[in-house]
């Protein structure tokens, strides 16, 4: 192992110890916070979920961003696609937290069923509004930013199905 791999190697230690260590003199040994996300709590589970899924779908949108490396003609139209898909995603997460049971209630499979109905039926609004957008966009970029931002993309911002679905020896 060359000296450099054994300085960074070292330095990562150092650095995960002392957030480590930070977390814990900063708890003052008490008992831990619950997870944001418990599975007994339903309301909390949903809401944390509409906040997830609206953070990472605006993460996706910057990463793609990032990768496609627009001209300065490209921008007016990425930032007028990005702005409708932004406008749907805040109605979509607005709606989804609107439908959060109250605390300590268990939504009934009815319950359910009309949130997912109200979900996929805003999501279809908000393609449609933002499809235009889209289009004119997607005539402005080159293959090559078109193969990038046909890629499909998993939840944790990894492109394309490989990353999670491939044997560890096949080449990425």
């Amino acid at each position: 192992m060359s000296r450099l791999r054994i300085v960074l190697a070292a330095a990562a230690v150092a650095a995960c110890a002392s957030a480590a260590l930070a977390q814990t003199a900063g708890s003052g040994g008490s008992t831990p916070e619950p997870r944001p996300y418990s599975h007994h709590d339903p309301a909390l589970r949903m809401k944390t979920m509409c906040i997830e899924h609206f953070a990472r779908s605006a993460g996706r949108m910057a990463y793609l961003e990032a990768k496609l490396q627009l001209s300065a003609d490209q921008q007016p139209l990425w930032d007028k696609w990005r702005q409708a898909v932004a406008a749907g995603a805040e109605k979509e997460r607005a709606d989804c937290l609107a439908d959060v049971p109250p605390a300590g209630t268990q939504p009934t499979a009815l319950d359910r069923d009309t949130h997912i109905e109200k979900m996929m039926t805003a999501k279809v609004a908000s393609l449609q509004a933002a499809r235009p957008a889209l289009e004119a966009l997607y005539a402005s970029l080159t293959p090559d930013q078109r193969a990038a931002f046909d890629r499909p993309m998993s939840m944790d911002g990894h492109q394309g199905w490989r990353h999670r679905h491939a044997p560890e020896t096949a080449p990425l």
